[in-house]
């Protein structure tokens, strides 16, 4: 007669934090501040201090990132957890869209920086880019009013400066992120900021032509390429540069998509960087 599984092995702490950030695209700093803020996490300890989890835990994770996917704050998902059936009640994603707006229009800046430091850190990098931050620069664009121009440029700027200071992972793969035809520098910075959230150093290349990637054979450094695509690059373009490109090299981007209909695309792409680690075999996969 065959053993019934061990359930008490789902309970055996075995992952250090950092296993745990590429098995849920969870970074540590966000997984610390759930238990320290929130009391949602209670990982064993080494002797040494250090956190490990179960697999109960990563379940657990996993179900928190559910209620945040239907717009539920963090700080409201404790009371949600046992409940079989419970209520939700508006949408914290277009609450804090609401707030952004609200600091930028009245170019509140401190405000601003406290809010988008909030997000960043309470709240996974690919979840609070599609949810909040995207939507909320898209807003910013299709303001109306004479000083439209001010309040744009002001919160961009804020937002690249507080993207930057926030990108401080020292250990990982590296990946590389370059930009080719007409996409806005913003778009690098949000696209290494979505890697960080997956456990990924990166370094931002500007704006590239494929064609000088030989040139730097051997010095640059990196486990794969991100190409963000931009306007303006046609079939010749992705025929003609395709031999200058590591064979790890995957398309961004959401003017991707057209080229994909053209039947243009001839290395993985997908809209978003996140969506490249479970779609395709990138070197970067972390699930």
């Amino acid at each position: 007669m065959a053993s019934e599984p061990d359930s008490t092995s789902n309970s055996i702490p075995k992952y250090p934090i950092r296993d745990v950030a590429r098995l849920t695209g969870i970074n540590p700093v966000t997984l610390r501040a759930w238990q320290r803020r929130y009391g949602l996490l209670k990982p064993a300890r080494t002797e040494k201090g250090h956190r490990l989890y179960c697999e109960n835990d990563i379940a657990l994770i996993r179900h928190i990132l559910h209620w945040l996917e239907q717009g539920v704050s963090i700080g409201q998902v404790k009371g949600l957890l046992d409940e079989p059936s419970p209520e939700i009640t508006g949408s914290n994603w277009e609450q804090a869209q609401s707030q952004l707006m609200s600091s930028a229009q009245a170019l509140n800046l401190g405000r601003l920086e406290a809010q988008l430091l909030e997000l960043v850190n309470l709240y996974p990098a690919e979840l609070v880019l599609r949810r909040v931050i995207e939507p909320w620069l898209l807003a910013l664009a299709q303001l109306h009013r004479a000083d439209a121009q001010l309040i744009e440029q002001s919160a961009r700027a804020l937002l690249m400066r507080l993207l930057h200071q926030v990108l401080t992972i020292k250990t990982g793969p590296v990946i590389a992120v370059a930009r080719v035809g007409q996409v806005r520098e913003q778009q690098a910075l949000l696209t290494q900021f979505e890697l960080q959230g997956l456990e990924c150093r990166s370094v931002d290349l500007g704006v590239l032509d494929p064609q000088t990637l030989p040139l730097a054979d051997g010095r640059l450094k990196f486990d794969a390429l991100v190409l963000i695509l931009g306007a303006g690059l046609s079939q010749s373009w992705f025929n003609d540069m395709d031999a200058y490109l590591p064979k790890r090299c995957f398309f961004v981007g959401e003017l991707g998509t057209l080229y994909q209909q053209q039947g243009w695309l001839n290395r993985p792409f997908s809209v978003r960087v996140s969506n490249i680690t479970r779609e395709h075999d990138a070197s970067f996969s972390l699930v």
